[in-house]
C-alpha cells in the first residue's frame, strides 16, 4: 500500500509540473490567439478531475484526521469526490468530502456546484450525485448525504 500511495504522489506531482509548464504566462506575441489562454483553464480543469481521482482516498483520511484533531470527528462514511459546475460538463472545479449512511455514499460520484443569484444575493449549493457527466440545472441529489468539507483550486 505505501508504495502505491508513493506513485500516486509522484504521478500528482508530474501532472502539477505538467500543467504548470504547458499553463504558464504565454509570450505577448502568441496573446492575440484566444485559444492559448484557454488551453490551459482546460488542462487545469481536467487535471483537477484526474488528481481527485487519484488522491481521493488520502484526502479524504486527511480530512478525517483533521476534523478528528479539532474534535469534529465524522462518524458516518466519507468520500472524497471531485466538484463538477453545473452546466460544465465533467469539469472538475475542486474536491469535496461527502458523509453519510455508507450505501449511499458509496452512490456519489460528484458534488454539483449550482451558482445561485437572487436580486443582491449571491450563493453556492454544492449538491451530491450519482454521475459525472451532463450535470444540468434538474439534477438530482443522493438523499441522505450531504457535503462536510471542501477543497477548492484556484485557476
Amino acid at each position: 500500500m505505501p508504495r502505491r500511495l508513493a506513485t500516486r504522489a509522484v504521478v500528482a506531482v508530474l501532472l502539477g509540473l505538467t500543467l504548470g509548464l504547458l499553463a504558464a504566462p504565454q509570450r505577448a506575441a502568441r496573446a492575440d490567439l484566444p485559444l492559448v489562454g484557454n488551453v490551459g483553464k482546460v488542462l487545469k480543469l481536467f487535471g483537477i478531475g484526474y488528481a481527485v481521482s487519484e488522491l481521493a482516498p488520502s484526502l479524504d483520511k486527511f480530512i478525517n484526521k483533521l476534523l478528528a484533531q479539532h474534535e469534529a470527528k465524522i462518524r458516518d462514511a466519507t468520500k472524497v469526490v471531485p466538484i463538477l459546475k453545473v452546466g460544465g460538463g465533467d469539469a472538475a472545479v475542486g474536491a469535496a468530502q461527502v458523509t453519510g449512511p455508507a450505501e449511499q455514499v458509496r452512490q456519489v460520484q460528484a458534488v454539483a456546484q449550482l451558482d445561485l443569484e437572487v436580486s443582491r444575493l449571491r450563493g453556492r449549493a454544492l449538491i451530491p450525485v450519482s454521475t459525472r457527466k451532463g450535470l444540468t440545472s434538474s439534477i438530482r441529489g443522493v438523499d441522505g448525504v450531504g457535503v462536510s468539507a471542501t477543497i477548492k483550486f484556484k485557476l
